[in-house]
């Protein structure tokens, strides 16, 4: 009989230790799951500025580029009027005549870095069309050379 209590002691010690790993399992898993939270916490904090940036940037860009269509609206309108047209359109706009098409030149500021360039070519009788509209940064783009590993 004696026989038999030291093998419950000894089959309750191995039970014990059973239970020692499972909660360092249990724990570890708890841990990978909290470092995937923030990770995911992180990343999504990240995309929603990009997205934010995104979408400032694409609404200054539609804006400009209406503006520049009215302005191009003004150029068509003021062609259709006949000879010394471009006269009548004011400041902001850059002409210069060659072969009897007149080039209208013009820049709508989209933000602080960049512009909208516009060049239309007129020609008589008040056919417009576009030669160039194209986005144009203002100033060199300058590396700070620094990588940031960590996003904030």
């Amino acid at each position: 009989m004696a026989n038999k209590v030291n093998n419950k002691i000894s089959k309750k010690g191995t039970f014990g230790t059973t239970m020692g790993v499972a909660s360092v399992i249990a724990i570890l898993v708890v841990l990978v799951l909290v470092v995937f939270a923030a990770l995911s916490i992180m990343t999504a904090k990240a995309d929603l500025k990009l997205s934010q940036k995104t979408a400032d940037a694409t609404t200054a860009f539609y804006k400009a580029d209406s503006a520049a269509e009215e302005k191009l609206a003004d150029v068509a309108e003021a062609a259709k009027s006949g000879a010394g047209w471009e006269s009548k359109l004011g400041a902001g706009y850059d002409t210069a005549v060659s072969g009897g098409a007149v080039t209208v030149s013009y820049e709508v500021p989209i933000d602080g870095n960049r512009t909208l360039c516009v060049r239309l070519q007129a020609k008589p009788g008040g056919a417009v069309t576009r030669e160039l509209w194209q986005v144009q940064n203002k100033s060199e783009w300058k590396s700070d050379k620094s990588l940031r590993l960590i996003i904030e």
